[in-house]
């Protein structure tokens, strides 16, 4: 049985302390603080015996028995009583280690072995190896089971749940643990990956991809430096999975961590790329069709960012107050996205809540827009402000041409790269590189340059003459030049843009963009700038 120990004065006041006060104004004003904490002190404990009383008191007080000879001596748990006994789990209770039992009762078990097995590892799901105080509860808690599975154990006002199944009543506390009784058999819940493996292997399968070696920089010791000032490790590798360590570990579970995830289930997600295939027509038939790169890349990594959450977020929170207001939730990465789509059918996972789309579809913008690479995608840094070609560019030049990056408020992204020739260089430079991955279609391509800056330049896709260029027209036109689609270019400070058509792709993925250098002209500096170059679907 609790009991309540009687609270020791934390003051003790010494022989002759009275007398001196009468002699010592200021021990006396200390007194007088020490007789008034004394009897803050008596207040403060009669305000904790009347807050423990409320908080151990809402049960009977504990009882000396075996919370097990309990549960036997109650007919309407025979049943649960015949499965434990059968599984050898009623040893459990041959200690004083106390357990919490979430107790089927009979009804409950012939209901749900009407359709399916009542096993070993969902009566271990029926058993924590912990007292759950249901007083110190308030809204959502995950308790982790003998499975080593978490039940989410819920408390909203008087009404209790687990795995969202109402408790039907509470025991008093034994003196080996309590139990709940249940009206429906609780059952492991899948974590957030096998879920998805079941209702969407496209993501599932998209995660299994994510698997990347990386190093362990705790167990790897540093050696010293690479010429450019990387250090270098005696290397131990370890596997990581880049969306775990992105978005959420959806393959684990946690006490005190889950997620909400909204994705469409493989029936919705099929038919909205039988919708995409059928605007880009020619040899897109179904989604069948829909390259597994555009999705992996572009379609997934969209969805994710539009749909995946820390906590368990309930549907009521995706809810617009009117239709006037916009609704933005932060993500997973912190970012605020605005929720245009309505989720629908949650399912309770182990670490987490997922959601479908009540009606879902893939925004044209992801496959009809356009599709913008920044120049400063061609380089990788080498040091402070020191930058060379990525590996997969190829530059080829007569002399020595090493290419920077700048920044320039105004240009895209605020970054251009440059590339200086000697003045009157009449020799030879190539750069060669892909774009990002395209459908096939007629596209009109715009590079965004430097008027000052230039030469006379072949532009080649796919090893075919798309487009020579005199940077000379900048001159003799004032800098406004007309686009292949009649519109005016216009300059925005020395930086401005010149376009072509290309119209020969034939599957969906990298062109191959070459630019040669063939002669000086008539401009203030001979080299080659690079803002951006857009891949913009044409208009027939």
């Amino acid at each position: 049985m609790r009991t309540m120990k009687t609270r020791k004065s934390f003051f003790k006041i010494p022989n002759g302390f009275e007398k001196d006060m009468k002699t010592n104004n200021f021990n006396k004003m200390k007194f007088k603080l020490k007789i008034l904490l004394i009897g803050l002190i008596i207040i403060s404990a009669a305000g904790c015996k009347k807050e423990w009383d409320e908080h151990y008191n809402v049960y009977p007080e504990t009882v000396d028995e075996n919370v097990w000879d309990v549960i036997q001596a109650d007919p309407k748990f025979s049943s649960f009583i015949e499965i434990v006994k059968q599984a050898q789990m009623d040893t459990l209770f041959e200690s004083d280690i106390a357990y919490t039992i979430f107790a089927p009762t009979n009804d409950a078990i012939s209901n749900f072995e009407g359709l399916s097995e009542f096993d070993d590892v969902i009566l271990a799901y029926h058993f924590c190896s912990h007292f759950i105080n249901v007083s110190n509860i308030q809204g959502k808690r995950q308790v982790q089971t003998l499975t080593e599975k978490f039940a989410l154990f819920e408390r909203q006002g008087s009404k209790v749940t687990i795995d969202e199944i109402e408790v039907q009543d509470e025991s008093p506390l034994y003196r080996n643990g309590k139990f709940f009784t249940m009206g429906e058999v609780i059952e492991p819940k899948p974590n957030l990956y096998q879920y998805y493996e079941f209702t969407n292997p496209v993501l599932s399968n998209y995660i299994d991809t994510q698997d990347t070696i990386i190093i362990d920089k705790e167990k790897s010791k540093p050696l010293g430096f690479d010429p450019d000032g990387n250090t270098v490790y005696d290397t131990v590798s370890i596997i990581a999975n880049k969306f775990e360590m992105k978005y959420f570990p959806v393959k684990q579970e946690f006490r005190n961590l889950s997620s909400t995830i909204v994705f469409p289930k493989e029936e919705d997600y099929r038919s909205a790329l039988d919708v995409m295939a059928d605007a880009l027509g020619d040899d897109y038939i179904d989604y069948n069709d829909i390259p597994i790169d555009w999705q992996e890349e572009i379609l997934i990594p969209h969805l994710l960012y539009q749909g995946v959450f820390l906590n368990r977020l309930e549907p009521e929170e995706f809810e617009w107050k009117s239709p006037e207001d916009t609704l933005k939730l932060l993500n997973v990465l912190g970012d605020s996205v605005v929720i245009t789509y309505v989720p629908t059918d949650k399912a309770l996972c182990s670490n987490g809540y997922a959601y479908n789309y009540e009606s879902f579809e893939i925004p044209d913008s992801l496959y009809q827009g356009g599709t913008k690479m920044e120049g400063e995608d061609l380089l990788h840094p080498t040091g402070l402000n020191k930058y060379a070609w990525k590996d997969s560019v190829y530059a080829s030049s007569d002399i020595s041409l090493i290419p920077s990056q700048e920044l320039i408020q105004g240009a895209s992204n605020d970054s251009i790269i440059r590339v200086n020739f000697p003045k009157g260089y009449s020799g030879n430079f190539s750069l060669e590189f892909k774009s990002p991955k395209l459908f096939p279609r007629k596209y009109q391509m715009v590079i965004a340059t430097h008027m000052d800056i230039g030469g006379i330049f072949d532009i080649y896709v796919n090893d075919e003459l798309v487009k020579t260029f005199d940077y000379y027209q900048y001159i003799i036109y004032r800098g406004v030049l007309f686009s292949v689609t009649g519109e005016r270019f216009i300059p925005r400070g020395r930086f401005n843009r010149f376009d072509m058509y290309v119209d020969n792709l034939v599957e969906y993925g990298n062109a191959k963009i070459r630019i040669e250098y063939k002669g000086p002209s008539f401009v203030a500096s001979n080299g080659l700038v690079i803002d951006y170059i857009d891949f913009i679907p044409a208009v027939e």
